[in-house]
């Protein structure tokens, strides 16, 4: 490889692709410090560009070409953490699902992961979704995707949107597999709270029934903790499928 102009240009654009994929996908987006999102970018972009500089598209010869050439770049980045970054959310949505059924959704915890506020059952579920992120080697799957994202040229609009409405669907999905057993079991709770209130109104059942409710709830999170790393390896599984299927068809 010679250090010329054209082999900077492809670095500087093959770090912008990483930079903003690292910004998006998750867990590196929020978890990471900034400098060693940057020096990862970079070991990033130097592995890579000798294999993927064949696929390069031509050089910008002016200074506006070169501004449109990084941002097309750190597009491509962002859709691919993106899709991926969807998926995950299956996990915080199924987590917010429970919250709301056993009654901690008052709660508020700080969540290092998506820097703000969320529900206790709903950051454990992300920070035990991201150790099985790792485990499926859910990582790997990413940089896969990078790497054949160079051999595209463009990304079809309408698969693009396409690809994103499969995978939020896929998430929604996902979430309901995840939360259902503790919300079913929880509503069941709830009907016969509502049928001894109908008999006996006077014993305020559904606040009796909520430590109850709440012990079943966290009995049966326990319980179905198994599902979650079923529900993550389909999210990672769906959200390849969308990102090859964006990907092919730009190519």
């Amino acid at each position: 490889m010679t250090l010329n102009e054209h082999t900077l240009i492809g670095c500087v654009g093959v770090f912008a692709r990483c930079t903003a994929l690292l910004l998006s996908a998750p867990p590196f987006g929020s978890m990471v410090p900034v400098n060693v999102r940057v020096l990862l970018s970079v070991v990033l972009a130097l592995a890579l560009y000798p294999v993927v500089a064949p696929w390069m598209p031509p050089h910008p010869d002016s200074l506006f070409g070169l501004f449109g050439y990084v941002v097309r770049e750190a597009m491509f980045g962002l859709l691919i953490g993106g899709v991926l970054h969807l998926a995950v959310l299956a996990l915080q949505m199924a987590g917010a699902f429970l919250d709301v059924q056993i009654g901690t959704a008052s709660a508020q915890l700080f969540n290092p992961m998506l820097g703000m506020t969320s529900t206790p059952v709903s950051q454990l579920k992300m920070m035990l979704g991201f150790v099985v992120l790792f485990l499926l080697d859910a990582h790997h799957v990413m940089f896969r995707a990078l790497v054949f994202s160079f051999e595209s040229a463009t990304v079809s609009r309408g698969l693009m949107i396409q690809g994103l409405l499969d995978t939020l669907s896929m998430a929604v999905i996902v979430s309901l597999q995840i939360a259902a057993p503790a919300v079913a079991v929880t509503a069941i709770v709830d009907l016969s709270a509502g049928v001894v209130n109908k008999a006996v109104p006077q014993t305020q059942p559904f606040l009796l029934s909520l430590p109850f409710k709440l012990g079943v709830g966290i009995f049966m999170i326990s319980i179905g903790l198994p599902i979650l790393v079923g529900g993550v390896q389909t999210g990672i599984e769906g959200a390849s499928n969308a990102l090859m299927n964006m990907l092919r068809g730009g190519s």
